[in-house]
């Protein structure tokens, strides 16, 4: 899983460039004129990605997309409480940058969501549990296939379930490891690609975030 989670990211940047709507859309794009200082860090599409509307499960039960990203700045990540290796580092990479965005920037208010690509294995309640080891801030969600596949395919978060029979439970899953920036409107506005520097991260979104609210 390793390989992959390593070299899905840099496949995916390249993916951005198929973002795009329309020209007159573009023309009051405020990310229209800007230009990443630091590609490998964050990587903008050349407009914002609507999320799609649909229906997600989270601890307080069914919540619609529309609503748990409105009026927030949002950092989502991909990935299932069942990995190995690589989701416990990128969660525990968030827990340092959540708190860090809310000093720094405390005029937006700022949320991780966690969204599971594994709901058979990640109940809310489970979910719950897993993502309070690393802050009791983050917004576990899960979902039907079709709600999952809605927002993966969207933002362009791959991932790909290890063939098992079923019932069985131990299972690993493939997926992309970036990060996104969903503005308060719920568009995607960035990709953060792995490997995630904390400090560059959070330095880097303060840069991004003072051009293009200017």
């Amino acid at each position: 899983m390793m390989l992959r989670a390593l070299i899905l990211p840099f496949i995916l940047v390249s993916l951005l460039a198929g973002c795009q709507p329309d020209t007159e859309k573009a023309e009051t794009n405020p990310l229209a004129d800007y230009e990443t200082p630091e590609p490998l860090v964050l990587r903008t599409p050349e407009v914002p990605v609507p999320l799609p509307d649909v229906e997600l499960e989270g601890k307080d039960g069914i919540v619609e997309t529309s609503s748990l990203f409105a009026g927030r700045w949002t950092l989502l990540y991909v990935g299932y409480s069942y990995c190995p290796d690589i989701c416990p580092t990128e969660l525990g990479q968030l827990s340092k940058i959540l708190p860090a965005l809310q000093e720094v920037m405390p005029q937006f208010d700022w949320q991780v969501v966690f969204l599971s690509v594994d709901p058979v294995r990640d109940t809310p309640a489970h979910l719950e549990k897993y993502t309070g080891f690393f802050s009791e801030e983050f917004v576990p969600v899960s979902g039907s296939r079709q709600a999952i596949d809605a927002v993966t395919s969207t933002v362009k978060a791959g991932y790909r379930i290890e063939p098992h029979d079923e019932g069985e439970i131990a299972y690993n899953i493939d997926h992309d490891t970036s990060f996104r920036l969903i503005d308060p409107d719920g568009h995607m506005l960035a990709l953060l690609p792995g490997p995630h520097d904390p400090d560059a991260i959070v330095d880097m979104l303060q840069k991004f975030l003072n051009e293009v609210n200017k």
